[in-house]
């Protein structure tokens, strides 16, 4: 028999200790991570998962949304993906078993929907279909999809395999321009570079203020990492890269200085990554997605630019399921 507990703060280290030791959880899943946000930003509802000798055996990270006048029981409306952590005990049993638990919780509770964020099964050590499996078996829909692209590093014999001929030669024409690649920790450059570049092009804002993104650095000094690009000292473009777990490089942030634009520094810099990640023995490099409007949009330019160095696409998932009937 399962147990469900409400989380609260006292509960943390334990919830960060089981999400650091899960077979499909990253640090975006932790409490460290998602209390960066003030706290009356989002309504927490995140749950706990207790077998019968109250063994810690799943999280489910998730916040009150509202959505047309509905209360949503949703994962974290302030991370990528949520999803239910489970550890290596947890089974089919478990999951056909959770997630009625699941939904009577949230009809009790008064909810109108839910919605599971599920983390992209490159991030997973082990498999776990078997919450997809109990999800769909028990009327959950997929509700919204989107496509990332990401790179698997363990394939790769040299960080030029895949490249395109095109990008070989912007990457020579990159070098021979000067153009040099390092880790920086000039996120204040950095931001202003990525504000204009967004303002210009999409006329939006970083999802996370300078403030936030240097509080999440000190969170994570060794997880959340920026690589730029520079000429002659002067920062040109960056990325800024979440190792979300020791199997995944996450390219969060991608920007570049558009006065530049002719020193094709992006390609460089992606392939001192690639070749980076594969020194540390990371599986994937993860450009993120490039669907836009929850799926409904292809970003054809950022996808070409993403498989110019042999990505491919990898889903990003949301189910769903309506409580009660209109």
């Amino acid at each position: 028999m399962l147990e469900i507990e409400i989380y609260n703060q006292t509960h943390q280290q334990e919830w960060d200790n089981f999400v650091g030791a899960s077979r499909n959880g990253t640090f975006m899943q932790q409490r460290n991570f998602l209390n960066y946000h003030p706290a009356d930003r989002f309504i927490d509802c995140s749950l706990m998962v207790y077998n019968s000798h109250r063994k810690l055996i799943a999280v489910i990270p998730a916040a009150q949304k509202m959505t047309e006048q509905k209360k949503v029981f949703s994962s974290y409306p302030g991370a990528s993906h949520g999803g239910i952590i489970v550890d290596q005990r947890f089974g089919t049993s478990e999951a056909m078993a959770l997630i009625p638990l699941l939904t009577e919780h949230c009809k009790s509770n008064r909810f109108d929907a839910i919605e599971i964020k599920m983390i992209p099964r490159i991030y997973h050590f082990w498999p776990s279909d078997e919450i997809d499996f109990a999800l769909r078996y028990y009327g959950f829909s997929i509700g919204r999809t989107e496509l990332a692209t990401a790179l698997p590093l363990k394939e790769l014999a040299e960080p030029s395999d895949y490249l395109i001929e095109s990008t070989q030669r912007n990457i020579r024409k990159a070098q021979k321009l000067g153009v040099t690649i390092e880790e920086s920790h000039d996120l204040t450059t950095y931001w202003r570079i990525l504000t204009n570049n967004l303002k210009e092009r999409h006329n939006a804002e970083p999802t996370h203020t300078l403030a936030e993104i240097l509080d999440l650095t000190n969170r994570y000094p060794e997880s959340i990492k920026l690589f730029a690009a520079f000429l002659q000292g002067e920062m040109v473009s960056g990325v800024v890269a979440f190792l979300l777990n020791s199997r995944v490089i996450n390219c969060f942030y991608i920007a570049s200085d558009n006065r530049y634009q002719s020193l094709r520094s992006g390609e460089l810099l992606f392939y001192q990554l690639i070749s980076w990640g594969m020194k540390k023995g990371f599986y994937y490099l993860d450009w993120g997605i490039s669907t836009e409007d929850k799926g409904l949009k292809i970003n054809q330019g950022l996808f070409d630019f993403k498989e110019k160095f042999g990505g491919r696409g990898v889903l990003r998932e949301m189910y769903n399921l309506e409580l009660f009937d209109d």
